[in-house]
């Protein structure tokens, strides 16, 4: 009896596919991702009109997630922000995690929930360069959105210091900032610092989304100069303070 190999169209596709799904994966997992990335930061460099973006070596990359060292983000007003070190790395929860490392490790993580975390440090005199601006601040806050793109609906921050150096010679000890979010109304519940000037504020803000620029604040509290304690109110527009 003749032998007749049987002939199977099923099989032989789904060989063929298995193979085109391994070569495409291997060619995948095998990508120059230092230079995939690196792309990726030129494309953004040029969309962005507002500032320039410089960056350094690549640590590690991957197809969902980079390391890089220092970035330099340079406004057009001449204003400089530096990331020593960023990591990038997406995923399923978080959606997305982004950390800078200044020293201490700030993380922000986005959720599918429509929500952004923040928390660490970060150390001011590394991260902006500004003479005579310097301290490590801790950061824990929490935002939610409505819509992606939208602004946020609420959230709350809370900054810690054990010091903190302020353009002009001053130092401050032991800041404390903790404030919350609701629509366009933020509230600022406690403000404190301690020597050389201790100092006590709560404010609240209106705030307008379209241009922060013109949202508008009042602020009360006292500051205690030697032995005499001052009280102190102001109230106008944010401009004045969001010159960038």
């Amino acid at each position: 009896m003749k032998f007749i190999p049987k002939f199977s169209i099923k099989r032989v596709l789904s060989r063929f596919f298995l193979f085109m799904g391994g070569l495409i994966l291997g060619a995948f997992l095998f990508l120059p991702w230092e230079v995939v990335w690196s792309q990726v930061f030129k494309m953004v460099d040029a969309k962005v009109s507002a500032a320039t973006i410089q960056w350094g070596d690549f640590v590690s990359a991957g197809p969902l997630s980079f390391e890089v060292t220092n970035v330099y983000v340079t406004t057009n007003k001449g204003q400089i922000i530096t990331i020593p070190q960023l990591g990038v790395y997406a995923g399923l929860s978080p959606l997305l995690e982004v950390r800078v490392k200044t020293g201490p490790v700030l993380s922000a993580k986005v959720f599918k929930s429509k929500a952004l975390t923040l928390s660490g440090g970060i150390d001011l005199a590394r991260i902006i360069k500004m003479d005579g601006l310097g301290g490590k601040v801790k950061i824990t806050s929490d935002v939610s959105f409505p819509e992606w793109g939208a602004p946020p609906k609420s959230g709350s921050l809370v900054l810690r210091s054990a010091q903190v150096e302020i353009p002009g010679g001053l130092i401050a000890e032991d800041v404390s900032v903790n404030a919350v979010l609701s629509g366009n109304q933020f509230q600022l519940n406690s403000f404190s610092s301690g020597m050389p000037i201790p100092a006590n504020a709560k404010g609240s803000a209106t705030l307008n989304w379209d241009s922060l620029r013109d949202s508008t604040y009042t602020i009360s509290g006292s500051a205690t100069f030697g032995n005499t304690e001052r009280q102190f109110a102001k109230s106008g527009n944010l401009s004045k303070y969001l010159n960038f």
